[in-house]
C-alpha cells in the first residue's frame, strides 16, 4: 500500500513538472500579446493651432495633440528656453512648418534630445516657391495642393509611429481630403470666371494661393499705382489689388478695386483659411 502511494506521488509531481514545461510559454506568449494588441498613446506637439487642427484630422479623439502658439508675431519672436526642450524632447511628434515661418526652428531642433521623439517638416515634398530677390516664400500652407502635401506629411508619420492603427489613420485623411475637395469644387466655376480680372500683388505673401486659382496676376513694382497700372496697360476697370487682411495697405489704392484675404490667421484651420480667401475672391465673380 505504500508502494502504491509513493508511486503515485511521483507520478503526480511528473506530471505537474510537464504541465508547468509546457504551460509557461504560452502564459508568456498570452502575454506578449497583449502587449502588442495594446493601443499606443502618442503625444504629439505642433507650432501652432493650425497645424493641430491638421493633427486633429488624423487622429480625431485617439492620441493626445498639443500647440504651442497661436499668433504669428509669438511665432516669429520665439525664444526657447531649456524647459521647453525638455518638454517637446519627451514628447512621440514634434510637427513644425519647416521654413523660415518659425525662424528658430532649425536651432531649436539642433537641441533637442532626439531620443525616441519624431520631428516632421511638413514643407517635405512641397516646391517652395522664392520672391523676385530669392528669398523664401513660408506660406506654402495656403496653397490648395501645398495643403494637401502637409496633410499628408502628418497622416504618414502619424501611421508610423502607430502601425496598428494604420487604417484608421488612412481613412481619417481620406475623409479629409475628399470634404476638402468638394469644398473648393463648390467654388470652381466662379473662379474660373475670374480671368477677366488682373489681380495686382504688393508681394508675394499669396502666390500659392493665386497659383493654385491660376488667378491673373501681377506684382506692384517701385511705381505708384496708377503709373503701375497705365505702364502695363491694364484696364483699370478691370483691377482688384489684393491686400493683406492683418497688415492693411500702405499704398493709395484711392479709385481701384481691393480685396483681402489673410495670408495666416491662426484661430483657423488652414483648410478653413484657404477656403474663406476662395470664398472671398468668388464674390467677384459674374456668374
Amino acid at each position: 500500500m505504500k508502494k502504491i502511494t509513493f508511486a503515485m506521488v511521483i507520478i503526480t509531481i511528473a506530471l505537474s513538472f510537464g504541465m508547468s514545461v509546457f504551460s509557461s510559454p504560452l502564459l508568456a506568449n498570452t502575454d506578449n500579446s497583449r502587449i502588442e494588441n495594446r493601443d499606443k498613446y502618442l503625444n504629439i506637439m505642433t507650432v501652432n493651432k493650425p497645424q493641430y487642427d491638421m493633427v486633429k484630422k488624423i487622429i480625431k479623439e485617439k492620441n493626445n495633440v498639443e500647440y504651442m502658439f497661436t499668433n504669428q508675431k509669438d511665432i516669429s519672436e520665439f525664444k526657447y528656453s531649456e524647459d521647453v526642450l525638455n518638454n517637446i524632447s519627451n514628447m512621440d511628434l514634434f510637427i513644425y512648418s519647416g521654413t523660415s515661418f518659425e525662424p528658430w526652428s532649425k536651432s531649436f531642433i539642433d537641441e533637442l534630445k532626439k531620443g525616441n521623439l519624431g520631428i516632421i517638416n511638413l514643407a517635405r515634398g512641397v516646391r517652395l516657391l522664392d520672391d523676385v530677390h530669392n528669398k523664401e516664400n513660408p506660406c506654402y500652407f495656403e496653397g490648395i495642393e501645398e495643403y494637401k502635401i502637409a496633410l499628408y506629411n502628418v497622416k504618414a508619420a502619424i501611421q508610423d509611429r502607430d502601425p496598428q492603427n494604420r487604417d484608421y489613420y488612412e481613412e481619417n485623411y481620406n475623409d479629409a481630403i475628399k470634404e476638402f475637395d468638394g469644398n473648393i469644387k463648390k467654388y470652381e466655376d466662379k473662379i474660373k470666371s475670374l480671368n477677366e480680372y488682373k489681380f495686382i500683388t504688393l508681394n508675394n505673401d499669396f502666390d500659392y494661393l493665386t497659383k493654385s486659382l491660376n488667378l491673373n496676376t501681377i506684382q506692384l513694382d517701385n511705381h505708384e499705382i496708377t503709373e503701375f497700372v497705365k505702364i502695363n496697360n491694364i484696364d483699370p476697370k478691370k483691377v482688384i489689388i489684393i491686400v493683406d487682411g492683418e497688415q492693411g495697405t500702405k499704398i493709395n489704392v484711392a479709385g481701384y478695386s481691393t480685396i483681402n484675404l489673410w495670408k495666416y490667421y491662426g484661430k483657423m484651420s488652414f483648410d478653413d483659411l484657404i477656403l474663406w480667401n476662395v470664398n472671398e475672391l468668388s464674390k467677384w465673380s459674374k456668374n
